[in-house]
């Protein structure tokens, strides 16, 4: 029987992968490159290969840049916890959580962020309202009544109820965020970050001394 057994490891096995100097320099490069893919393709349009290879980089970021960019946050929390007495840990961990979230609210920001916190929390909410009414149907005073609220008529009152009350509540907080996400993953700040990401990652695999603490402190 297959088994993935990177589920079964613990954090502390995930963040020990990530204590190495040659693994944070590829995922800052393959970030960076993912980040940077509108203009690099531009510059290696007139070669085929990297040309194409650039448009299929792209297509990948877009469907898969959450991902990577959930990966960069968590090797950047890695290289700020563990190694936080290289000469510029901090900064690359900070270039990692700003790139990755750079990368995912590319993604997210293309969906509208209130209608689908909100829709999430109503049908929370309604699945635990249910879960605590179906319990009272037995009840001589009250389950009569519980039992009309549990028909689908009603259960879909109180979501629609807990829809426009969450979404009142909390559309202006994620619009917020939806504004900044999407200023950090718009196209000349993702050429930045990514061109940055390249660039470090080069240090990081040819001369990683002048970044990190040699060798990485243990946990």
């Amino acid at each position: 029987m297959l088994q993935f057994e990177f589920f079964n490891l613990d954090f502390g096995q995930i963040m020990a992968y990530f204590q190495n100097e040659i693994v944070v320099g590829w995922v800052l490069v393959g970030s960076g490159i993912i980040a940077a893919a509108w203009l690099l393709e531009r510059i290696v349009d007139p070669i085929p290969l990297l040309g194409d290879l650039l448009k299929y980089i792209i297509h990948f970021a877009t469907y898969f840049g959450f991902f990577v960019g959930i990966l960069d946050m968590l090797v950047g929390y890695v290289v700020y916890v563990t190694n936080p007495a290289g000469p510029y840990s901090a900064y690359v961990a900070a270039l990692l959580v700003i790139t990755g979230f750079s990368l995912s609210m590319r993604v997210i920001s293309k969906f509208p962020i209130a209608f689908l916190f909100a829709g999430a929390a109503a049908s929370f909410g309604t699945f635990t309202i249910y879960g605590f009414l179906s319990g009272l149907t037995s009840d001589p005073f009250i389950g009569t009544y519980v039992t009309e609220i549990l028909t689908f008529k009603w259960m879909l009152v109180i979501w629609f109820l807990l829809f426009f009350l969450v979404y009142g509540f909390s559309s202006l907080i994620l619009k917020l965020i939806e504004l900044i996400g999407k200023i950090f993953s718009s196209t000349p700040v993702s050429i930045i970050l990514g061109l940055g990401c390249i660039a470090v990652g080069i240090i990081a695999l040819l001369a990683p001394a002048m970044l990190f603490t040699i060798p990485w402190p243990t946990a």
